[in-house]
């Protein structure tokens, strides 16, 4: 109840929307943020065998940041990156980036996300692979208003890779 007017507090309920519907809408949204990052993995062009464990490190804190950031964005009404989204849009997206990943890669993205860093060297390393999730949103947003991935996007990947060499 409001106190000042005496007149009860309509709260809106967000819109209700069928299971079918949003199921479409996941596969849609992780079918969209996989072919995106594969542009940028094309754009990248790195070599699995020549890639260095903090290269590793770096392309699986990205890619997570990247493919939810995206996925956020395809799945929810959300203008801003801090937007707080409900508990079942945070669901959604990690169906959606569990439909790209595997249970094991999402694990080690996690983990390696939610360590404490030990060194200056593994802070800076989880800043740079946070730039994924400026990257993913940015993405999602172009594909949202049918433009395409801006060149600054597409080299975020090799940039952060390129990145560890200034880590020591």
């Amino acid at each position: 109840m409001n106190f000042e007017t005496y007149q009860p507090v309509v709260t809106p309920v967000p819109p209700v929307i069928p299971v079918d519907v949003r199921e479409v809408q996941i596969i849609q949204a992780s079918q969209a943020a996989s072919a995106a990052f594969e542009k940028l993995s094309a754009t990248a062009l790195f070599e699995v065998d020549t890639v260095t464990d903090t290269q590793k490190r770096i392309l699986a804190i990205f890619r997570w940041y990247f493919l939810a950031a995206y996925c956020t964005r395809m799945l929810s009404g959300a203008t801003h990156r801090l937007d707080h989204l409900t508990m079942q849009v945070g669901m959604d997206v990690y169906s959606a980036v569990g439909m790209i990943l595997s249970r094991d890669e999402i694990e080690y993205s996690r983990n390696l996300i939610e360590k404490m860093p030990d060194s200056a060297a593994d802070a800076r390393m989880k800043a740079i692979g946070a730039r994924g999730h400026k990257a993913g949103w940015i993405a999602a947003n172009q594909y949202k208003q049918g433009r395409g991935m801006p060149l600054e996007i597409k080299v975020a990947l090799s940039g952060a890779l390129a990145a560890v060499d200034r880590l020591n």
